[in-house]
């Protein structure tokens, strides 16, 4: 088992709903450690602290959390292509572009759905696609879901 931490880096607070108290600044559950009122210090802190895996929730990303997220191994982006939530999926596309994170393998898409499509083409560009099922409880995961987890978490 990996020594992992989750960091919540979007001021949403969300992930609390595990705790049993809205205060804490860290707490346990499942073995991971879960960092839910994080801001850019605190990870620096947390990066030192030697765990093994690190996985770092920016919430909707912005040219402020983009460097950030560029510097993680495995950069995943957690999107929907909905019609009424197009105009957020555009934008995320677009700041991509702008930072000229063009290559493929730079940026892998997941969505909560199962899609038929390999590659979202996007101005020129493709992104690789992931389908991901809805889980209610992402801690339990089964054997079916073993070749998608790997193939969202190779390395960039």
């Amino acid at each position: 088992m990996y020594r992992t931490a989750y960091v919540e880096l979007n001021g949403t607070h969300e992930i609390l709903s595990l705790s049993k108290t809205a205060d804490e600044k860290v707490f346990t559950y499942k073995n991971v450690d879960f960092f839910p009122h994080a801001i850019m210090s605190t990870l620096t802190e947390i990066l030192n602290m030697r765990y093994e895996r690190v996985i770092i929730d920016f919430g909707i990303l912005n040219p402020n959390t983009l460097k950030e997220f560029m510097r993680c191994d495995v950069r995943i982006a957690v999107c929907t292509i909905s019609k009424w939530n197009r105009g957020a999926f555009n934008r995320i596309i677009e700041l991509f572009n702008s930072n000229k994170i063009t290559d493929s393998e730079s940026v892998k898409i997941l969505f909560n759905l199962v899609e038929k499509k390999k590659t979202i083409n996007h101005k020129h560009f493709k992104y690789p696609v992931v389908g991901f099922p809805y889980l209610e409880d992402p801690f339990l995961i089964n054997t079916s879901l073993f070749g998608t987890l790997d193939k969202i978490s190779e390395r960039n």
